[in-house]
């Protein structure tokens, strides 16, 4: 076995040209500090992925030509996959804005995103003894953010209250920094880490709110780029309040990406002057990722991670100008839950149609700053309602996000707050969608309370019916199936879905029932776990969940 000094060594030697230096790639601390939660597990826990793309690393393993591959701070690209014969090249590297040099019209985060850059990174805001405190973090001219400012700030402020940021500078050169949405600086810093990583980080708890993209951001409706790099915490969102994480234009003419829309679906959708829901057939992975949607004349490219899907149809070269990054940009009262959420390391617009070879280097710059692991084969999903989506939390930590600490796979959330099983059921073709390929594949199935509420009305034996089928069709798709008994909220059809599982009505692999007698969620009116409403796990009931749950289904994936 190759020592790890060794090892780094070869990757050196097959990624000669990479324009960044990092001897080893980013990993989140051993032991998490200062509250914050980091994802992903440490690099050794990839299942032997972190390491130099070899001869065997083929289509037989499902890759395919134009993967990208990311170990110890160096990238690579698959030329051939034949079996036995796959073919891998360095990339070349820098930071992720430079892949689009002058037409980058703005970049800006807590890391730096282009290369050379050194000054303000983002304006943040805290209460320390009921008065607001304001403070600039730097890109220090090592590249790096200065964490000291932000531990400070951390350490002294109220009780209960978090780091907002009010801008985020622009690292372009433009001076297009965006600002907070005033009255609603709810996108928090030093909350969530990505790799060690600081984030901005949007959750359903946060509130709705964003940052406001100045007139200077001006691009035309079939020649654009948008990206992040980071996280994103669900695949899925619902009803009206649909995450935007960015809309581009306003006044009826305008462009927006979002996921989920009222059909639960899993998918990314776009919205332009065409359509205001057109569905696409991405699906987003919540695992660290580079994130981008390409405009062209004839359609839309869409990446996050190694799956890239085009949208068709002919677009308009009317101008966008201005817009609104962030979540829940146009709601009303019904707005107050951000679903799906973002946890972001930076942002970055173009004003062209970014070629392939930009945005290939987009991708394999943010990898390889963010230690991304694209090549990971491993799928894990959920299917649920609020208990998994996180109703009620900060920054999008619900226990699939929290899983990932645990070890490194592609994770998808698909759980929406309000689903009911027929819901559930709808969201499993975008699970079907990603089961491709010859990985692991494990799915968590945790859902039925919502059917009995007095505006749904679905009978318990519909709501058994629909559990047995989701279970069957994602067992038909190659997953080991995971369900979680209900819990002992009154109401929940606990005993029925019990029933269910214990005579193979319900055919999952694995029963798991963390709300049994003598579990430590057993009982819902213990604040310390669950909310006051005895029906949603708060913050230590979702990381109860993480580890039961982790410690049930991780046999499965080795």
């Amino acid at each position: 076995m190759k020592t790890c000094t060794k090892l780094l060594a070869c990757m050196t030697v097959l990624a000669v040209g990479n324009g960044v230096s990092l001897a080893m790639a980013a990993q989140c601390p051993p032991v998490d500090h200062d509250g914050e939660t980091c994802v992903p597990a440490r690099d050794g826990a990839s299942e032997g992925l972190n390491r130099p793309p070899g001869h065997n690393d083929d289509a037989r393993h499902g890759y395919a030509a134009g993967d990208l591959w990311q170990a110890g701070g160096h990238a690579w690209r698959a030329v051939s996959v034949a079996p036995g014969a796959a073919r891998w090249e360095g990339e070349q590297t820098t930071y992720p804005a430079d892949s689009f040099g002058r037409h980058t019209i703005f970049a800006g985060g807590p890391t730096r995103m282009v290369s050379g850059y050194s000054g303000p990174a983002v304006d943040i805001e805290t209460v320390v003894g009921g008065q607001q405190v304001t403070a600039t973090l730097v890109i220090r001219p090592d590249g790096t953010l200065d964490t000291d400012t932000l531990h400070r700030a951390l350490s002294t402020r109220d009780g209960g209250t978090f780091a907002t940021v009010t801008r985020v500078y622009d690292q372009s050169g433009h001076g297009n920094h965006i600002t907070a949405t005033p009255g609603q600086h709810v996108v928090h810093i030093g909350a969530v880490q990505v790799a060690g990583q600081e984030t901005l980080s949007w959750g359903e708890n946060n509130g709705p709110g964003g940052f406001v993209l100045p007139q200077g951001v001006k691009v035309a409706g079939n020649g654009f780029f948008f990206g992040t790099t980071g996280t994103y915490a669900s695949s899925n969102s619902g009803y009206a309040a649909f995450p935007v994480p960015v809309t581009l234009g306003g006044s009826g003419h305008e462009f927006k990406v979002f996921t989920g829309s009222y059909t639960f679906d899993g998918f990314v959708h776009v919205a332009d002057p065409r359509s205001p829901d057109q569905r696409t057939d991405l699906v987003m992975t919540n695992s660290p990722a580079a994130f981008g949607v390409n405009a062209t004349p004839t359609g839309y490219t869409l990446e996050s991670g190694n799956t890239r899907v085009q949208h068709p149809g002919m677009l308009s070269n009317d101008a966008l100008t201005g817009g609104y990054i962030g979540y829940n940009a146009d709601g009303g009262e019904w707005f107050v839950q951000g679903r799906n959420t973002g946890q972001w390391t930076g942002i970055v617009i173009a004003d062209h149609t970014a070629t392939p070879g930009e945005v290939a280097n987009f991708q394999a710059s943010a990898a390889v700053m963010g230690n991304y692991m694209p090549q990971l084969r491993n799928v894990v999903v959920a299917i649920g309602d609020s208990r998994t989506e996180g109703f009620r939390l900060s920054d999008g930590t619900n226990w699939p996000y929290l899983m990932q600490r645990f070890a490194r796979y592609q994770s998808y959330n698909f759980a929406v707050s309000g689903a009911t099983s027929r819901q559930m059921l709808g969201m499993v073709p975008a699970a079907e969608s990603v089961a491709a390929g010859p990985g692991r594949r494990v799915a968590v199935v945790f859902g039925g309370y919502n059917d009995h509420l007095p505006f749904n009305h679905i009978a318990t034996d519909d709501t058994v019916r629909n559990l047995s089928q989701i279970v069957s069709r994602l067992k038909k798709a190659g997953y080991r199936v995971a369900i979680l008994d209900e819990a002992t909220t009154q109401g929940a059809p606990r005993q029925a879905v019990h029933a269910a599982i214990q005579n193979g009505t319900i055919a999952a692999d694995i029963e798991i029932d963390p709300f049994a007698p003598g579990e430590k969620l057993t009982n819902v009116l213990d604040q310390t776990t669950w909310d006051a409403d005895t029906t949603h796990p708060a913050q230590a009931g979702h990381q109860i969940l993480a580890d039961v749950i982790w410690s049930r289904i991780q046999g499965l994936l080795r």
